[in-house]
């Protein structure tokens, strides 16, 4: 019964929750405990004294485990909240009178279509009515002293490379994230890992964990991962990061050692780490090692050896998905559409049978079929995109409904050659000349299409030109970038103003790899963060409400901004939780502390703060278009534009505000921490 049960809506999956309700339900919630880490330390003895390795249930493959992978995932499931669908306790005295039937229908009908929106935002609207999940919390309330006696059992249990589970295990054995409950955590894994009682899942995970990869003190860490599987380079790289030029210089040595032991198979014993046992399960092999190092060093110089091709799994999922926004959302054009389907064709020609089939049994547009069925993929090039069916309109008119330039703005202007570049150059070196601070509107797009991502556009914005930055041109060579690129992020006087620019940073320096100041820039300020200054101290007002109304009116009776104010108050909130003990009799909610108020306004994104801020949002069609592609269509230059120019109007509203409060703007912006990141590992010093 508990196979049948079992199963999932993904083929081959199989949900190991259900064993675990048959195992532990019927033992006592006091016993329940303990008895976790009893068969976890028991189950080790027991692999040694039958033959019998794995055990699943039959027809799903990816049950097969071993015993202690079996226990570890029942555990786990077993101790994750579930949610359980609660109906609204109304009592409905109209549904016995004559007719009330007709008239709740017509009443649904009517606000159902005065709901409108995606069918996804109706049918969680109709679910509302109906009822509201709740949490219920596992049965089992883990003590600090039950979470590290579970951790210590746990990390000896080997598991799959590619396995998930110890993101989960995390979550289940400190779901706070306490420090002081991390910091024993932390310490914990690094004995066990100088002790030589790790597996590699579990050491790859806590050595990619920017917490707790602190803990490890011994750059021969990475040795000790490499002999026991594929160790990566973005988990060295995270290993490495933030530490002294001493730590980092060890960790290249070590590096040099596992080169060495991977010539020759004597000296890949010999270098082998004292602490692994011989029979530990996850020790490697010869040439399974040589493989490994070989890979780990060329990805940590940046050089990628694998398809830059879009995932065809993913061309799939992008095909419906955006063919829905076109055909029945209607929130893309046919020209973002048309831009999907060449690049995807034209790096996958395979899917041209996948793309006709979709186009004419999911949205019945056979033109648009029978011109993708003449197309020759194999002749397409990803990102020179021929399509004459384009709007043509200049990026700089006016729009009705989305936010529009401000009249000083001259024009949108690409560079593409390195005399464009090398004029741009010239003309920040000027401004900075001649102004004591220079403020650009910054941002960087990147195409969702292709692997591994990297930025492809950087948008500057200043108060009356707006310069659109092409970072894949063939005419500027990588001294001109590696000079501008430096200048710009470098230079004090020039003030960066985005909007989580992490990100954009993160892609810049996917494509300028060896471009220290992208690492380390200066004057990179976030337009949220001084938004977030903002509202707080308007909401500190006695007259918040009049102040806001004279020189905020979009923020007035907006939910989330005026929760800002009471946030210290409301820190911890009823939330729709109820415990396991008490699910016949649903009792009251436990309280969960919340996400914060601040945090949820900026996940909102810039759109929604520049309709609250500026009166209009941004048109954001293009946001997931294709960005290399070249040239790009007018549309896509006025969303690049419109990205950067509307941090400089972000950033003069919040001014403004601030000057009638009696503040400088400059103090707020001064609170702000710089972005500070490591170098990649080999740029310092090659092996």
């Amino acid at each position: 019964m508990a196979n049948e049960r079992a199963t999932s809506k993904f083929t081959g999956r199989f949900d190991f929750k259900q064993f675990a309700k048959k195992m532990f339900d019927p033992i006592e919630t006091e016993v329940l405990g303990p008895l976790y880490v009893g068969m976890l330390g028991e189950c080790h003895t027991w692999m040694h004294s039958h033959q019998k390795s794995r055990v699943g249930a039959n027809g799903f493959p990816h049950s097969f485990v071993s015993v202690p992978e079996l226990l570890l995932n029942m555990i786990l499931a077993y101790q994750l909240p579930q949610q359980r669908f609660v109906p609204n306790d109304i009592k409905d005295t109209k549904k016995d009178e004559p007719g009330s039937s007709d008239r709740s229908r017509q009443e649904g009908n009517k606000s159902d279509g005065e709901e409108g929106g995606s069918r996804k935002k109706r049918r969680n609207s109709q679910a509302a009515k109906r009822g509201k999940n709740v949490t219920i919390n596992p049965r089992v309330t883990l003590s600090d002293e039950l979470s590290v006696k579970l951790l210590e059992e746990m990390l000896k249990i080997p598991l799959a490379a590619e396995s998930k589970l110890w993101k989960t295990a995390k979550y289940v054995l400190c779901p706070s994230n306490s420090p002081h409950q991390m910091e024993v955590f932390g310490e914990i894994i690094a004995k066990n890992t100088e002790d030589g009682l790790i597996s590699f899942n579990a050491l790859n995970y806590f050595m990619h964990d920017q917490v707790l990869t602190q803990h490890f003190k011994n750059p021969a860490t990475i040795l000790h991962a490499l002999y026991l599987g594929p160790l990566n380079a973005q988990t060295v790289e995270v290993f490495a990061a933030n530490r002294s030029a001493e730590f980092r210089r060890s960790c290249r040595e070590v590096l040099r050692v596992a080169v060495r032991a991977s010539k020759d198979p004597m000296t890949f014993q010999h270098s082998a780490p004292i602490n692994i046992d011989k029979q530990h399960p996850d020790r490697v092999k010869y040439r399974d090692f040589i493989e490994t190092v070989k890979q780990l060093v060329k990805d940590l110089n940046g050089e990628y050896q694998g398809s830059s091709g879009i995932h065809v799994g993913w061309a799939c999922a992008a095909i419906k998905k955006f063919g829905q926004k076109r055909y029945v959302d209607k929130t893309w054009r046919d020209e973002n559409y048309y831009d999907l389907l060449w690049t995807v064709l034209a790096q996958r020609p395979h899917l041209k049978k996948f793309v006709v089939d979709v186009l004419e049994k999911n949205y019945g547009d056979y033109e648009a079929a029978k011109f993708w069925r003449r197309m020759q993929p194999y002749q397409m090039h990803p990102t020179v995109i021929f399509n004459q069916n384009v709007i043509t309109d200049d990026p700089l008119q006016p729009t009705e409904e989305f936010l529009n330039f401000s009249p000083q703005v001259q024009q949108i202007l690409m560079v593409s050659t390195e005399k464009e570049i090398r004029d741009l150059h010239k003309l920040l070196e000027y401004k900075v000349s001649r102004e004591e601070v220079v403020y650009v509107g910054v941002d960087a797009e990147w195409s969702a299409y292709v692997s591994p991502s990297k930025a492809t556009i950087l948008q500057m914005a200043f108060y009356d030109l707006v310069y659109i930055l092409d970072l894949e041109s063939h005419q500027i060579s990588p001294e001109s970038y590696h000079l501008f690129l430096s200048y710009l992020f470098d230079t004090k006087e020039v003030v960066k103003i985005g909007f989580q620019f992490g990100e954009d940073l993160h892609q810049l320096r996917a494509g300028f790899r060896n471009c220290a100041t992208l690492y380390r820039p200066n004057n990179v300020l976030c337009v949220g963060k001084l938004i977030m200054d903002l509202v707080e101290e308007v909401s500190k007002l006695n007259h918040a409400e009049e102040f806001k109304r004279d020189h905020l009116p979009f923020l007035i009776d907006d939910p989330t901004v005026m929760a800002i104010g009471k946030e210290d108050d409301t820190k911890s909130v009823p939330n729709e939780s109820i415990s396991n003990d008490s699910v016949g009799d649903l009792g009251e909610p436990k309280p969960v502390k919340e996400e914060s108020v601040k945090q949820q306004l900026m996940n909102k994104g810039l759109s929604y703060l520049c309709e609250k801020f500026l009166g209009k949002p941004l048109d954001k069609t293009e946001q997931c278009s294709v960005w290399d592609r070249r040239p790009l269509r007018n549309l896509q230059l006025r969303y690049a534009a419109m990205d950067a120019y509307c941090m400089l109007m972000l950033y003069d509203k919040c001014s403004e505000v601030f000057s009638k409060m009696g503040f400088e703007v400059k103090e707020f912006l001064d609170k702000q921490s710089p972005i500070r990141i490591s170098l990649p590992l080999l740029s310092e010093e090659k092996l």
